[in-house]
C-alpha cells in the first residue's frame, strides 16, 4: 500500500519553507485586516449613537456582560451568606449572655418577682433552647457538686506539707495560697479567697504556710508572697503573684482595697473558677432587664453605674 507521506527533496527545502512563510503571512494579514474592519465598524456605530453589543456576551467569557452579571450575583450571594452567619453567631452570643445575666440576677436576688416573670416572658426561642440545655447540664452538675463537697470544696482550708499532694491530686481544680503569717497582704488575699470559696464549689480553695512547706516552696519556685497557684488535673497551670493586676486603677494609698469581684475576674481569666462577668447597664437595657436592683435587705437600691452593680453581684 502506498504511503500517504512523501519525502521532500533536500534540494527543494528552501522553496517549501518560503511557501509556508508566505502562507502564514497571508493569513496573519487577513486576520489583521478583519480586526481593523471590525474596529472601524464599531467606532462608526459608537459615533452614530447606535448600541454596540459586547464582543463576548457569553456566560463563560471573561469580559462579557453576562459573565459580569453572573459574577456579581455570586458575590452578592456570598455576602448575604456571610451576613447570615455573622448574625447567627451574634444572636447565639447574645442569647448565651442574656441567659447568664438572668441567672446571675436570680441567684443574687437582684430581680423582683415581677421582673423575674418579665425576664422569662422576654426570652427569645434561641435563649429558651439554651436555657433548656443549661438546665439539663445543671442536673449533671448536681452530682459533681455533691462529690466536690465531700472532697472539701466550698470552704477555705489550711493544709500541711504532708497533706499537700493528696489534696492537690484529689480534685480536678485546686487553688493553693502560699502565705506568711506576718504579711498583711497575705491576710488580704485570705479574706478574698475565703469569700469566694463557698460560691465556687467547682474549685478547691486551700492555703499553706510557706515557712512550713519548704519542699513545695522550692519545687514550685515560690519567691513572692502571697502567691496563689492554680492546679488543673494535678498540674500547676497558672499563678497569681502578689497583687499583680488587682490594684490597677486604685487610688494612691488604697492599692490594697480592691473588691473581691476583681479577684474573681482574675481567677476566671486563669480558668481557675467558673466566672460570669456582671452585666453592664447597657446589657441590662439591651436585654430588656431592669437596671434597678430588687429589694435587698428590705431597701430598694438603684445602681447608678456599673461599678456599683459589679460590687453587688460579687457579694
Amino acid at each position: 500500500m502506498a504511503s500517504k507521506f512523501t519525502m521532500v527533496d533536500p534540494a527543494q527545502g528552501d522553496d517549501v519553507y518560503q511557501h509556508m512563510a508566505q502562507t502564514v503571512n497571508d493569513r496573519m494579514g487577513k486576520a489583521v485586516e478583519e480586526l481593523r474592519q471590525k474596529n472601524d465598524e464599531r467606532t462608526a456605530a459608537l459615533q452614530s449613537g447606535a448600541s454596540v453589543p459586547d464582543e463576548d456576551a457569553s456566560v463563560d467569557g471573561p469580559t462579557g456582560s453576562a459573565y459580569r452579571q453572573v459574577e456579581a450575583r455570586k458575590r452578592a450571594q456570598q455576602h448575604r451568606a456571610q451576613a447570615r452567619i455573622r448574625k447567627s453567631k451574634e444572636q447565639a452570643v447574645d442569647a448565651a449572655r442574656q441567659e447568664e445575666i438572668v441567672q446571675k440576677l436570680q441567684e443574687s436576688h437582684l430581680l423582683s418577682d415581677e421582673e423575674d416573670d418579665e425576664a422569662e416572658d422576654s426570652l427569645d426561642p434561641e435563649f429558651k433552647l439554651i436555657r433548656e440545655r443549661r438546665l439539663a447540664a445543671l442536673k449533671a452538675q448536681h452530682q459533681e457538686k455533691a462529690d466536690n463537697m465531700s472532697k472539701g470544696h466550698g470552704q477555705y482550708r489550711e493544709i500541711t506539707q504532708d497533706e499537700f499532694l493528696p489534696e492537690v491530686t484529689g480534685s480536678r481544680r485546686v487553688l493553693v495560697h502560699f502565705y506568711h503569717k506576718d504579711f498583711m497582704r497575705c491576710k488580704i488575699m485570705d479574706k478574698h479567697l475565703a469569700s469566694l470559696a463557698p460560691t465556687h464549689i467547682e474549685t478547691k480553695f486551700l492555703k499553706i504556710n510557706a515557712e512550713k512547706a519548704p519542699f513545695f516552696v522550692g519545687k514550685l519556685h515560690v519567691k513572692i508572697l502571697p502567691t496563689v497557684i492554680f492546679f488543673k488535673d494535678s498540674i500547676a497551670e497558672e499563678r497569681l503573684q502578689g497583687f499583680e493586676g488587682l490594684a490597677d486603677g486604685q487610688s494612691k494609698g488604697q492599692e490594697d482595697e480592691f473588691p473581691t469581684a476583681r479577684v474573681a475576674a482574675r481567677l476566671g481569666k486563669l480558668e481557675a473558677i467558673d466566672y460570669t462577668a456582671p452585666p453592664t447597664l447597657d446589657e441590662l437595657r439591651r436585654f430588656h432587664l431592669s437596671q434597678h436592683a430588687a429589694i435587698r435587705g428590705g431597701t430598694a437600691t438603684t445602681y447608678d453605674d456599673d461599678e456599683d452593680l459589679d460590687g453587688c453581684l460579687s457579694d
